[in-house]
């Protein structure tokens, strides 16, 4: 049995999966199975799948397209690895991920997610996210805060939690990091460790509008633990925080935002749902991020 699972979806990816699934098959850290999903694609994806010659490679063709979140579920039952390795077939994992994945879990039992820091392929920068649980936790109240496609992740966290991806099409990530974040401790390493691809055929620019949705009501469900129920006002004034677009010098903007903060805290000292310090140093970022 493979220590590492790698769990790769792919749906008309025929520009980019050699270059994805090369990225994988040459990493430092050899001890891994390569599940690829192929899901329905019409574009010869499947073939170029086909031409690797890899012992460690297993294909699960569909007929017809089942949909990203399908295809997540039907592989997390699939994978026997200790960690499942989430890689995406229009990315490029660097050489040593693995390595340095594994090394953090298996050093620390108690964290069931392991992320890092990406290379945005086309913009020529790299991310931020933040590292440590407590503050993971927290940015999720704004965004998405670890990239799916760099995710380790302890399958006996699955498995004993009963953990699948749920029906937040487009958004399904955001959401399962809440779930996990509830029953194991997550973690961004500080270092790239893939690089990752902006491109016009990329869900966000397809299916912006259903993602925004979905986002909404992640971060409105989030908001509920902490006994809030934003009206639309302050539902946009937290928009304004979640794109650092506080208007600090516009004295009403300013202090709505402010009561909004506040708000937010109080919530938080009536649930104790996260460390109250990370929270208010979160919230004071925001503003201090704006350029408004």
């Amino acid at each position: 049995m493979a220590k590492i699972s790698v769990l790769m979806p792919v749906y008309n990816m025929a520009a980019y999966i050699e270059e994805a699934i090369c990225s994988i098959l040459t990493q430092t850290y050899s001890d891994f199975e390569l599940l690829i999903i192929d899901d329905g694609s019409t574009d010869g994806t499947l073939d170029i799948i086909r031409k690797f010659d890899d012992t460690r490679i297993k294909v699960i063709a569909h007929s017809v397209n089942q949909g990203l979140i399908a295809s997540l579920n039907q592989g997390i039952d699939c994978c026997t690895g200790e960690y499942i390795a989430r890689m995406d077939g229009d990315d490029i994992a660097l050489r040593h991920r693995f390595e340095r994945q594994v090394e953090f879990m298996d050093t620390h039992p108690d964290y069931g997610v392991c992320g890092s820091q990406v290379y945005l392929l086309g913009l020529d920068r790299v991310t931020t996210k933040p590292v440590n649980h407590e503050e993971i936790r927290c940015w999720q109240l704004f965004h998405c805060t670890i990239v799916h496609p760099t995710v380790m992740i302890r399958r006996s966290v699955l498995v004993d939690h009963g953990i699948r991806y749920l029906d937040y099409p487009h958004a399904e990530d955001y959401e399962i990091w809440n779930r996990l974040a509830a029953v194991t401790h997550l973690f961004n390493l500080p270092e790239v460790l893939l690089m990752y691809r902006q491109h016009p055929d990329q869900i966000s620019n397809i299916h912006p509008q259903v993602q925004l949705v979905q986002s909404e009501r992640i971060r409105r469900e989030q908001l509920r633990l902490l006994g809030i129920e934003p009206t639309a006002e302050e539902y946009q004034t937290h928009l304004d925080f979640c794109h650092f677009r506080i208007r600090v010098h516009e004295p009403n903007h300013y202090y709505q935002s402010l009561a909004w903060a506040h708000k937010i805290l109080e919530g938080n000292l009536r649930t104790q749902k996260y460390h109250h310090e990370t929270l208010n140093s979160v919230l004071s970022q925001c503003f201090s991020f704006s350029r408004y």
